[in-house]
Protein backbone atom coordinates (compact mmCIF):
# COMPACT_ATOMS: atom_id res chain seq x y z
CA UNK A 1 0.00 0.00 0.00
CA UNK A 2 1.25 3.56 -0.95
CA UNK A 3 0.24 6.83 0.54
CA UNK A 4 1.75 9.77 -1.20
CA UNK A 5 1.10 12.12 1.50
CA UNK A 6 2.76 13.56 4.94
CA UNK A 7 1.90 16.64 6.88
CA UNK A 8 4.22 15.75 9.85
CA UNK A 9 7.96 16.63 8.52
CA UNK A 10 10.87 17.99 9.92
CA UNK A 11 13.71 19.30 8.44
CA UNK A 12 17.09 20.53 9.82
CA UNK A 13 15.52 23.96 10.16
CA UNK A 14 14.59 22.27 13.63
CA UNK A 15 15.16 18.83 14.44
CA UNK A 16 15.64 16.95 11.50
CA UNK A 17 18.36 15.09 9.76
CA UNK A 18 18.07 16.39 6.07
CA UNK A 19 16.96 19.57 4.14
CA UNK A 20 13.62 20.46 2.79
CA UNK A 21 14.50 20.80 -0.59
CA UNK A 22 16.30 17.16 -0.26
CA UNK A 23 13.00 15.75 1.63
CA UNK A 24 10.87 17.58 -1.18
CA UNK A 25 13.48 15.51 -3.59
CA UNK A 26 12.86 12.22 -1.68
CA UNK A 27 9.24 12.88 -1.52
CA UNK A 28 9.24 12.99 -5.59
CA UNK A 29 11.18 9.98 -5.97
CA UNK A 30 8.58 7.84 -3.72
CA UNK A 31 5.60 9.02 -5.94
CA UNK A 32 4.59 11.81 -3.45
CA UNK A 33 1.45 13.81 -4.55
CA UNK A 34 1.66 15.80 -1.27
CA UNK A 35 3.84 17.11 1.46
CA UNK A 36 3.51 19.47 3.93
CA UNK A 37 6.28 20.55 6.61
CA UNK A 38 5.47 21.46 9.75
CA UNK A 39 9.27 22.81 11.76
CA UNK A 40 8.96 22.54 15.20
CA UNK A 41 7.31 25.54 17.26
CA UNK A 42 8.21 24.52 21.14
CA UNK A 43 10.20 25.36 24.07
CA UNK A 44 12.65 21.98 23.16
CA UNK A 45 13.29 22.37 19.47
CA UNK A 46 12.56 25.85 17.63
CA UNK A 47 13.98 27.45 14.23
CA UNK A 48 14.47 30.54 12.48
CA UNK A 49 10.67 30.48 11.47
CA UNK A 50 11.06 33.68 8.84
CA UNK A 51 14.03 31.75 6.78
CA UNK A 52 11.73 28.54 7.20
CA UNK A 53 8.87 29.77 5.61
CA UNK A 54 10.34 31.77 2.60
CA UNK A 55 12.73 28.43 1.85
CA UNK A 56 9.21 26.26 1.69
CA UNK A 57 7.73 29.40 -0.44
CA UNK A 58 10.91 28.50 -2.62
CA UNK A 59 10.32 25.13 -2.90
CA UNK A 60 6.46 25.55 -3.74
CA UNK A 61 7.84 27.96 -6.27
CA UNK A 62 9.99 25.41 -7.77
CA UNK A 63 8.38 22.23 -7.27
CA UNK A 64 4.91 23.29 -8.96
CA UNK A 65 3.20 20.94 -11.34
CA UNK A 66 5.88 18.05 -9.91
CA UNK A 67 4.07 17.74 -5.79
CA UNK A 68 1.68 20.09 -4.05
CA UNK A 69 3.76 21.63 -0.88
CA UNK A 70 2.45 22.80 2.24
CA UNK A 71 4.11 25.39 4.00
CA UNK A 72 2.80 24.09 8.12
CA UNK A 73 4.18 24.34 11.37
CA UNK A 74 3.95 21.91 14.73
CA UNK A 75 2.85 24.41 17.21
CA UNK A 76 3.13 23.13 21.17
CA UNK A 77 0.34 23.91 23.44
CA UNK A 78 2.83 26.49 25.33
CA UNK A 79 3.01 29.12 22.76
CA UNK A 80 0.57 31.19 21.47
CA UNK A 81 -0.61 31.08 17.73
CA UNK A 82 1.14 33.99 17.30
CA UNK A 83 4.16 31.80 16.38
CA UNK A 84 2.99 30.82 13.44
CA UNK A 85 2.11 33.97 11.15
CA UNK A 86 2.17 32.61 6.87
CA UNK A 87 1.29 28.99 7.60
CA UNK A 88 -0.84 27.17 5.54
CA UNK A 89 -1.61 24.88 8.54
CA UNK A 90 -0.33 23.90 11.51
CA UNK A 91 -0.42 21.12 14.22
CA UNK A 92 -1.32 21.23 17.99
CA UNK A 93 0.86 19.32 20.03
CA UNK A 94 1.50 18.85 23.90
CA UNK A 95 5.09 18.00 24.34
CA UNK A 96 5.13 19.34 28.23
CA UNK A 97 3.22 19.55 31.58
CA UNK A 98 3.18 23.04 33.06
CA UNK A 99 4.09 22.17 36.66
CA UNK A 100 1.58 22.76 39.61
CA UNK A 101 1.19 26.42 39.67
CA UNK A 102 2.91 27.88 36.11
CA UNK A 103 0.98 30.39 34.30
CA UNK A 104 0.90 28.23 31.67
CA UNK A 105 -2.05 26.02 32.76
CA UNK A 106 -3.78 29.30 32.44
CA UNK A 107 -2.69 30.83 28.82
CA UNK A 108 -0.61 30.61 26.31
CA UNK A 109 2.97 31.92 26.34
CA UNK A 110 4.87 34.22 23.80
CA UNK A 111 7.08 32.01 21.78
CA UNK A 112 10.62 31.62 22.72
CA UNK A 113 9.91 32.16 26.21
CA UNK A 114 9.57 29.15 28.93
CA UNK A 115 12.61 27.45 27.01
CA UNK A 116 13.10 23.59 28.49
CA UNK A 117 16.77 24.32 29.17
CA UNK A 118 15.96 26.40 31.54
CA UNK A 119 15.76 25.50 35.03
CA UNK A 120 12.79 27.90 35.69
CA UNK A 121 10.95 26.84 32.66
CA UNK A 122 7.46 25.80 34.64
CA UNK A 123 7.47 22.82 31.99
CA UNK A 124 8.23 19.25 31.93
CA UNK A 125 8.94 17.79 28.87
CA UNK A 126 7.71 14.23 28.22
CA UNK A 127 9.65 12.96 25.24
CA UNK A 128 13.28 14.73 25.62
CA UNK A 129 14.28 11.85 28.59
CA UNK A 130 13.61 9.25 30.76
CA UNK A 131 15.42 10.76 33.53
CA UNK A 132 13.64 13.94 33.25
CA UNK A 133 10.16 12.77 33.02
CA UNK A 134 11.16 10.30 36.04
CA UNK A 135 12.65 13.20 38.27
CA UNK A 136 9.95 15.41 37.63
CA UNK A 137 6.95 12.65 38.23
CA UNK A 138 8.80 12.20 41.94
CA UNK A 139 9.20 16.33 42.13
CA UNK A 140 5.91 17.05 41.67
CA UNK A 141 3.86 14.07 41.26
CA UNK A 142 4.97 12.08 44.30
CA UNK A 143 6.15 9.01 41.84
CA UNK A 144 2.71 8.77 40.86
CA UNK A 145 2.85 8.05 36.39
CA UNK A 146 -0.71 8.03 36.46
CA UNK A 147 -1.38 11.18 38.31
CA UNK A 148 1.20 12.23 35.91
CA UNK A 149 -0.88 11.27 32.92
CA UNK A 150 -3.99 12.59 34.32
CA UNK A 151 -2.45 15.81 34.71
CA UNK A 152 -1.10 15.51 30.82
CA UNK A 153 -4.28 15.15 29.47
CA UNK A 154 -6.03 17.95 31.34
CA UNK A 155 -3.45 20.24 29.96
CA UNK A 156 -4.01 18.09 26.11
CA UNK A 157 -7.42 18.76 26.42
CA UNK A 158 -7.04 22.42 26.43
CA UNK A 159 -4.82 22.14 22.64
CA UNK A 160 -8.03 23.12 20.70
CA UNK A 161 -9.10 26.25 23.48
CA UNK A 162 -5.14 27.59 23.67
CA UNK A 163 -4.00 27.01 20.04
CA UNK A 164 -7.35 26.45 17.07
CA UNK A 165 -4.56 23.80 15.09
CA UNK A 166 -5.73 22.47 11.64
CA UNK A 167 -4.77 18.95 13.56
CA UNK A 168 -4.01 17.34 16.31
CA UNK A 169 -0.96 15.62 16.92
CA UNK A 170 0.44 12.11 18.45
CA UNK A 171 -2.36 12.32 21.49
CA UNK A 172 -0.91 10.50 23.80
CA UNK A 173 3.19 11.25 23.72
CA UNK A 174 3.33 10.65 27.30
CA UNK A 175 4.05 7.39 26.75
CA UNK A 176 6.95 7.94 24.58
CA UNK A 177 9.50 5.97 26.97
CA UNK A 178 6.83 3.32 28.11
CA UNK A 179 7.80 0.97 25.67
CA UNK A 180 11.45 0.71 27.22
CA UNK A 181 12.45 -2.03 29.52
CA UNK A 182 12.34 -1.12 33.99
CA UNK A 183 16.06 -0.50 33.44
CA UNK A 184 16.31 2.18 31.19
CA UNK A 185 13.48 4.06 32.27
CA UNK A 186 10.04 2.29 31.08
CA UNK A 187 7.07 0.15 31.68
CA UNK A 188 5.98 3.29 34.23
CA UNK A 189 2.44 3.06 33.27
CA UNK A 190 -0.66 0.53 32.38
CA UNK A 191 -1.49 1.55 29.11
CA UNK A 192 -4.48 -0.38 29.51
CA UNK A 193 -5.52 0.15 33.08
CA UNK A 194 -8.45 2.94 33.51
CA UNK A 195 -6.28 4.87 35.69
CA UNK A 196 -4.49 6.31 32.52
CA UNK A 197 -7.17 5.29 30.14
CA UNK A 198 -10.04 7.31 31.61
CA UNK A 199 -8.15 10.89 31.83
CA UNK A 200 -7.27 9.92 28.25
CA UNK A 201 -10.51 9.39 26.83
CA UNK A 202 -12.02 12.12 28.84
CA UNK A 203 -9.67 14.67 26.47
CA UNK A 204 -10.60 12.67 23.25
CA UNK A 205 -14.25 13.27 24.13
CA UNK A 206 -13.82 17.22 24.63
CA UNK A 207 -11.44 17.38 21.46
CA UNK A 208 -13.51 15.16 19.39
CA UNK A 209 -16.26 18.04 19.42
CA UNK A 210 -13.94 20.48 17.32
CA UNK A 211 -14.26 18.60 14.11
CA UNK A 212 -10.43 18.65 13.95
CA UNK A 213 -8.90 15.59 13.14
CA UNK A 214 -6.27 13.39 15.16
CA UNK A 215 -2.92 12.46 13.51
CA UNK A 216 -1.81 8.58 13.61
CA UNK A 217 1.29 9.19 14.35
CA UNK A 218 4.11 6.58 13.41
CA UNK A 219 7.15 8.09 14.21
CA UNK A 220 7.59 6.27 17.15
CA UNK A 221 7.28 2.85 15.41
CA UNK A 222 9.23 3.92 12.53
CA UNK A 223 11.85 5.21 14.36
CA UNK A 224 11.93 1.78 16.55
CA UNK A 225 10.54 3.54 19.55
CA UNK A 226 7.87 2.10 19.98
CA UNK A 227 5.12 -0.92 19.08
CA UNK A 228 2.24 1.06 18.45
CA UNK A 229 1.75 4.35 17.05
CA UNK A 230 0.10 7.52 18.59
CA UNK A 231 -2.47 7.16 19.69
CA UNK A 232 -2.61 3.29 20.66
CA UNK A 233 -5.16 0.90 19.53
CA UNK A 234 -7.59 1.40 23.20
CA UNK A 235 -7.71 5.35 22.17
CA UNK A 236 -8.00 4.64 18.18
CA UNK A 237 -10.92 2.95 18.96
CA UNK A 238 -12.53 4.85 21.16
CA UNK A 239 -12.09 8.02 19.20
CA UNK A 240 -13.93 5.75 16.14
CA UNK A 241 -16.75 5.10 18.27
CA UNK A 242 -16.81 8.80 19.08
CA UNK A 243 -17.32 9.83 15.05
CA UNK A 244 -13.58 11.17 15.33
CA UNK A 245 -11.12 12.04 11.61
CA UNK A 246 -8.13 10.75 11.27
CA UNK A 247 -5.22 10.84 8.89
CA UNK A 248 -1.67 9.42 9.04
CA UNK A 249 1.68 11.13 9.47
CA UNK A 250 5.37 9.60 9.61
CA UNK A 251 6.59 12.50 12.06
CA UNK A 252 10.07 12.45 9.40
CA UNK A 253 12.83 13.25 11.30
CA UNK A 254 14.80 11.65 8.15
CA UNK A 255 13.98 11.83 4.55
CA UNK A 256 14.03 7.69 4.17
CA UNK A 257 11.08 7.99 6.40
CA UNK A 258 8.58 9.83 5.33
CA UNK A 259 6.36 7.38 4.34
CA UNK A 260 7.61 4.94 7.62
CA UNK A 261 5.16 3.04 9.23
CA UNK A 262 2.08 3.98 7.40
CA UNK A 263 1.74 0.20 6.24
CA UNK A 264 1.10 -0.83 10.20
CA UNK A 265 -1.04 2.24 10.64
CA UNK A 266 -3.16 1.86 7.80
CA UNK A 267 -3.98 -2.02 9.25
CA UNK A 268 -4.76 -0.69 12.68
CA UNK A 269 -7.07 2.05 11.10
CA UNK A 270 -8.98 -0.65 9.65
CA UNK A 271 -9.14 -2.63 12.68
CA UNK A 272 -10.18 0.24 15.27
CA UNK A 273 -13.08 0.06 12.43
CA UNK A 274 -12.79 3.21 10.53
CA UNK A 275 -13.50 3.26 7.04
CA UNK A 276 -11.38 5.79 5.47
CA UNK A 277 -8.64 8.55 6.34
CA UNK A 278 -8.05 11.81 5.65
CA UNK A 279 -5.36 13.98 3.45
CA UNK A 280 -5.49 18.00 3.37
CA UNK A 281 -5.49 18.92 -0.08
CA UNK A 282 -6.34 22.55 -2.14
CA UNK A 283 -9.77 23.17 -3.53
CA UNK A 284 -11.14 20.81 -6.66
CA UNK A 285 -7.78 18.29 -6.80
CA UNK A 286 -9.04 14.88 -7.56
CA UNK A 287 -6.54 13.01 -9.21
CA UNK A 288 -5.48 11.17 -6.14
CA UNK A 289 -4.40 7.44 -6.24
CA UNK A 290 -3.14 4.60 -4.37
CA UNK A 291 -1.96 1.05 -4.75
CA UNK A 292 -2.84 -2.06 -3.39
CA UNK A 293 -0.45 -4.62 -1.30
CA UNK A 294 -0.54 -7.68 0.76
CA UNK A 295 0.12 -6.88 4.66
CA UNK A 296 1.33 -9.94 6.69
CA UNK A 297 0.44 -10.34 9.92
CA UNK A 298 1.48 -13.35 12.55
CA UNK A 299 -0.65 -14.71 15.31
CA UNK A 300 1.56 -17.47 16.81
CA UNK A 301 2.30 -20.23 14.94
CA UNK A 302 -0.20 -18.23 12.03
CA UNK A 303 0.51 -15.55 9.35
CA UNK A 304 -2.59 -14.04 7.90
CA UNK A 305 -2.40 -11.86 4.57
CA UNK A 306 -4.44 -9.06 4.96
CA UNK A 307 -5.23 -7.18 1.30
CA UNK A 308 -5.47 -3.65 1.85
CA UNK A 309 -6.66 -0.95 -0.81
CA UNK A 310 -6.82 2.71 -0.33
CA UNK A 311 -8.14 4.69 -3.16
CA UNK A 312 -9.43 8.14 -3.95
CA UNK A 313 -12.27 9.43 -2.56
CA UNK A 314 -14.54 11.94 -3.62
CA UNK A 315 -15.68 14.18 -0.52
CA UNK A 316 -13.97 17.06 0.53
CA UNK A 317 -14.85 18.88 3.84
CA UNK A 318 -13.54 22.28 4.28
CA UNK A 319 -10.17 22.19 6.79
CA UNK A 320 -10.63 24.43 9.98
CA UNK A 321 -8.02 26.56 10.83
CA UNK A 322 -6.37 26.51 7.97
CA UNK A 323 -5.22 28.89 4.91
CA UNK A 324 -4.82 28.07 0.72
CA UNK A 325 -2.53 30.92 -0.05
CA UNK A 326 -2.16 29.49 -3.45
CA UNK A 327 -6.16 29.37 -4.76
CA UNK A 328 -6.92 31.72 -1.79
CA UNK A 329 -9.77 30.64 0.96
CA UNK A 330 -9.38 27.50 3.35
CA UNK A 331 -7.70 24.22 2.78
CA UNK A 332 -9.75 21.04 2.21
CA UNK A 333 -9.72 17.25 4.00
CA UNK A 334 -10.44 14.57 1.54
CA UNK A 335 -11.73 11.39 2.26
CA UNK A 336 -10.05 8.12 1.24
CA UNK A 337 -11.81 5.52 1.76
CA UNK A 338 -9.95 1.77 3.24
CA UNK A 339 -11.31 -1.50 1.59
Amino acid sequence: MKIGANYHTHTTFCDGSNTAEEVVQEAIQKGFTHLGFSGHMDPGVSMDYQAYIEEIKRLQKEYAGQIDIFRGAELDNVYAPEAVSDAEYYIGSTHFIPIPGSEIWFHTVRYGTHLEKEAESGIIGVDADPKILHDACLKYYDGDFYKMSERYYAFEAQVYDRLEPAFIGHFDLITRFNDLSKEDGGHFLDETDDRYLIPAKKALEKLVLYGVPFEINCGAINRGRKAQPYPRFELLRYLRELGGEILISSDAHQKELLDGGFDDAVFMTKEAGFDHINILVRKGVNDITFSTKNHFVTEGANTFIHNTNISSGTELNPAKNTSDSINGGTLYWKHLSIK
